[in-house]
């Protein structure tokens, strides 16, 4: 072995190492970022919110996949550098085999965590199923009352004063389909609690239209109850306008499309970042092909 495979031999620990790290930081970046949608916080929130100023709507899917690659990209592009300055076109074969060897564990790490990230989100899509579903309510909630202070998740009555001059609007476009909702809260019966103090929101009808004659009145809906299922966006409106969201709160869903939307979306970022790892192995394979093609025509 020569002086200079020996060296290269020495170096292939190190560069499998700093491989490794980088590769987890790309990984890192992408939990990290899905955890800023599922939780609509930091860079996300911030995008998002930018987006519903300028445009009225925001693309979930878009801005995680940006701020995916805005961070993910260099340790992408560090990692390829050092792939090109150890690409083995001299006859050291030692150097060459630590390359291929790394370049192949790469590649089957980011087929693993595409794997992943597919298999969560098909398993999130399976989760929509165990939400509950319409039916006839056996239960009437009434705001205030001592009975609403935690009641299940489920088809109810929920009774109150539904506030249409605090109506929330959220819109999201997934790719090509676009959904709007809306959202207002609904205050106790007897105002035992604070006008500034929300625990019930309920999804408004599209036929719904703020009327003052109605503002406020005593109206009972029924839909399907469920808790903290409010998009992060509307919860922060809420809260910048000055009004204690309480924890936990409860949304009364009219339609269960609107009740399983977020896990869609959730399951979208999850498929996008499966996409984005199967290019990036997909582009590696193809790079290793060319690495072992051209070391066949120099040996």
């Amino acid at each position: 072995m020569t002086i200079e495979g020996r060296r290269a031999g020495e170096r292939a620990p190190r560069r499998i190492v700093v491989a490794r790290l980088l590769m987890l930081w790309v990984f890192v970046v992408l939990l990290y970022f899905l955890w800023e949608a599922a939780k609509y916080r930091g860079l996300y929130a911030l995008l998002s919110e930018w987006q519903f100023e300028q445009f009225g709507h925001y693309l979930p899917i878009l801005t995680f996949s940006f701020l995916v690659l805005l961070f993910g990209s260099p340790a992408a592009l560090l990692l390829r550098a050092r792939r090109r300055a150890d690409s083995p076109r001299l006859s050291n074969r030692t150097g060459y085999e630590a390359a291929v060897m790394t370049g192949s564990n790469f590649r089957r790490i980011l087929f693993g965590f595409s794997g992943g990230l597919a298999a969560a989100a098909l398993v999130t899509l399976l989760w929509t199923l165990t939400l509950p579903r319409m039916a006839v309510p056996k239960r009437v909630i009434t705001v205030g009352a001592a009975d609403s202070i935690a009641p299940d998740r489920g088809p109810a009555i929920l009774r109150g004063r539904i506030v249409y001059t605090r109506t929330a609007a959220f819109a999201q476009d997934l790719w090509l389909t676009r959904r709007g909702v809306r959202f207002a809260p609904v205050l106790a019966v007897a105002g035992r609690e604070s006008p500034r103090t929300i625990r019930y929101f309920v999804e408004l009808l599209p036929t719904d239209a703020p009327d003052p004659r109605v503002d406020g009145a005593i109206l009972a809906r029924s839909g399907v109850l469920m808790r903290n299922a409010l998009p992060g966006s509307i919860v922060r409106l809420y809260r910048y306008a000055g009004y204690d969201v309480n924890t936990p709160y409860y949304v009364l869903y009219a339609s269960t499309r609107t009740m399983r939307w977020p896990y869609y979306v959730t399951a979208a970022q999850l498929a996008t970042a499966a996409v984005i790892l199967l290019l990036a192995a997909l582009f590696q394979h193809g790079h290793l092909r060319r690495v072992t093609r051209e070391e066949d025509v120099v040996g």
